[in-house]
């Protein structure tokens, strides 16, 4: 548990100060360092509502009835992870209103709050204040976590006034977006969804390659740069997004997916104050490593960016080059499942796919895993709700040889480590080349035909029954994913109209449409919860 900072026991006295300038009156999107980083894994934003209908403020000589606070919440993921039920969070003002006006507000420093997190109910104690006329308000909130912790609904208090009132607090969603102009360049943007319509985006946050793939590991963000850029390049949250870090992965190795075991619960990856090895190092990641000589899942260092080894996969590989080409990694339930093409160095000879299960503790292999199609191509995917893992197979997409539909959706037992069949790829009616599961009864796919026009397709992850088509484009459709809170999350990759897409993941209605600076490429959610 980190040092938590204490409010001054004077608080009264705040009131009585004349207002002196307006020092904060900006909505959220400033500066994003709030906490320390870059160490730290990304923090739990909420958004709060709070509302005192009967309270009285004077701004200005007039008299208005009724207060309203808009104010986002950032709360420090150690504090509420670890055993202790104290937290550190600080709180930004979006907007006050007074009377049902916008008013301008003014604030002495950060607003720290120090309060406590347990059995589901969650404390605020008294932090401000926040300066609003002639007033310092001081606030006190105190609510139930509900809807598995997507929302807080509860009482807000407010320091000197009797009336009271009520606040609710909605889990900020945020999505890193990699863009590229699928040629030089990639850029970075970061998407975020208040209050679960509010929708914005940031652009062109890092330069990053222009074949990216973007992942949230062990709670921080990465860019995995793949084809002739070969490094692992790790972001910082809260420092705008920049880079933290880049690695090489080994010239020619075209990297292509990421794992990061996840340290103790409370527990920052990295110790700045240098403290003993093991206790808060930086980590490692497990990365699959595509092309030959490398042919393996390479276990990195993320404190300096050295390949401690790598787990040879070749021995897996039945094509004509024992070219294993591993694509996609999942860790579920402390193992790493790896996707294996097994494609010739020409790839002309496709094998049936495989998966490689690796034991990460010791480092090897413990299962192959045979899946019945070919090609397992960027969709490896799990769900808590089903227990299933689920492979994409994208068959021969058309090019070098004839189009075949010989790939679909195949679902693994984790519990028996065999394969079998849920969705088959005649049925969806094209080359699937990506998966996403919302619930036991929604999962969604990409699939496009042989003329590359793309549907997203909505199946169930239970019965494998094959349910409507929510969206289709003449475009490439790169990316799709769930975020877990509702949505699913589609990227049009295309030159003249690039944008993000929205559906709710549910019902596949159409949320929004968000305009792209570069085409979009690939998704990660950025989403923490509490």
């Amino acid at each position: 548990m980190a040092v938590l900072r204490r409010l001054q026991p004077a608080l009264a006295l705040v009131r009585l100060l004349p207002c002196v300038g307006l020092l904060a009156c900006a909505p959220a999107g400033g500066p994003a360092r709030i906490l320390p980083g870059p160490s730290g894994r990304i923090n739990p934003i909420y958004d709060f509502l709070a509302g005192y209908p009967d309270a009285e403020i004077i701004i200005g000589g007039l008299l208005y009835r009724g207060l309203d606070l808009d104010l986002e919440v950032e709360f420090d993921d150690a504090s509420v992870r670890d055993a202790d039920p104290l937290y550190a969070a600080e709180a930004r003002v979006v907007e006050v209103r007074a009377g049902g006006a916008p008013q301008a507000f003014e604030l002495a420093g950060p607003l720290h709050i120090e309060g406590t997190l347990a059995g589901g109910v969650l404390t605020t104690g008294l932090f401000g204040p926040i300066r609003v006329g002639s007033a310092g308000l001081l606030l006190d909130l105190t609510g139930t976590l509900v809807d598995g912790s997507r929302r807080i609904t509860g009482q807000a208090a407010l320091f000197g006034d009797r009336s009271g009132g009520t606040f609710v607090a909605v889990k900020r969603r945020r999505y890193l977006l990699a863009g590229t102009d699928l040629q030089v360049i990639g850029k970075v943007s970061v998407v975020t969804v208040r209050y679960d319509t509010l929708i914005a985006i940031a652009n062109d946050l890092e330069v990053i390659s222009s074949d990216p793939i973007a992942r949230v590991e062990d709670g921080r963000p990465f860019i995995v740069n793949r084809y002739q850029f070969d490094t692992l390049q790790g972001l910082d949250p809260f420092a705008s997004f920049l880079t933290a870090f880049e690695y090489s992965t080994g010239n020619g190795s075209n990297p292509h997916d990421i794992v990061v075991l996840p340290a103790d619960p409370g527990a920052v990856p990295a110790d700045p104050a240098g403290g003993p090895a093991g206790e808060g190092s930086a980590g490692t990641a497990f990365v699959t490593r595509y092309e030959p000589p490398y042919n393996d899942v390479a276990v990195v260092d993320l404190e300096d960016g050295a390949v401690l080894e790598g787990i040879d996969l070749t021995p897996y590989a039945r094509n004509r080059h024992r070219t294993p080409r591993p694509d996609q990694a999942l860790l579920h339930d402390g193992l790493i499942y790896v996707t294996l093409q097994d494609a010739d160095l020409t790839f002309t000879e496709f094998m049936n796919g495989r998966v490689a299960v690796i034991d990460p503790a010791l480092r090897r292999v413990v299962d192959v895993i045979d899946l019945s199609g070919q090609n397992p191509f960027e969709a490896l995917t799990d769900s808590e709700e089903t227990g299933l893992i689920y492979v994409g197979l994208a068959g021969i997409f058309p090019g070098l040889l004839r189009q075949a539909l010989t790939g679909g959706i195949e679902v693994i037992d984790p519990a028996t480590r065999r394969a079998s069949l849920l969705v088959d790829d005649d049925a969806l009616g094209g080359n699937v080349s990506a998966v996403t599961v919302h619930s036991a009864t929604r999962g969604y796919c990409v699939v496009s035909d042989s003329a590359f026009r793309s549907r997203v397709r909505a199946f169930s992850p239970t019965t494998g029954e094959v349910l409507e088509t929510i969206f289709e484009s003449a475009n490439l459709i790169a990316a799709l994913e769930a975020d877990g809170d509702g949505y699913v999350i589609v990227a049009e990759t295309s030159f003249f109209e690039p944008r993000l897409l929205i559906f709710n993941a549910e019902t596949g209605q159409a949320v929004a449409s968000l305009p792209a600076r570069l085409p979009p490429f690939s998704i990660a959610i950025l989403t923490r919860g509490l």
